[in-house]
């Protein structure tokens, strides 16, 4: 039974080791170096936003609506840029999340 307690011991010490160590030295958000491609033209209605884009991911989860009726959206930001949500059914903000940007076409008047 000796055996067992230490095996258990140095299991805890180890784990309690690693927790102290990720508390020290935390992952550090690194924003991207450079600006979002632009890929394609923009789907669907625009949600517009009163904040900028600034290629990183923004705490609102702007694509939202498009869960209750499946109609596609691209987010407009207050800079004039823009990114796509997810294809319906899916209601994620994937252009947003991977910094790519979708080129708005005509004039976008609607807003949701």
């Amino acid at each position: 039974m000796h055996t067992l307690e230490r095996v258990i011991g140095g299991t805890l010490i180890v784990l309690l080791l690693v927790v102290a160590v990720q508390s020290v030295v935390p992952k550090t958000y690194v924003p991207r170096d450079k600006e979002p491609v632009v890929e394609v033209p923009c789907k669907g209605a625009p949600i517009k936003v009163d904040f900028a884009y600034t290629g990183t991911v923004n705490d609102p989860w702007t694509c939202q609506p498009q869960c209750q009726d499946d109609k596609a959206r691209y987010v407009l930001y207050s800079n004039g840029k823009a990114t796509q949500c997810e294809t319906p059914p899916g209601c994620n903000d994937t252009g947003e999340d991977s910094g790519v940007t979708c080129t708005v076409l005509g004039n976008a008047q609607s807003s949701i």
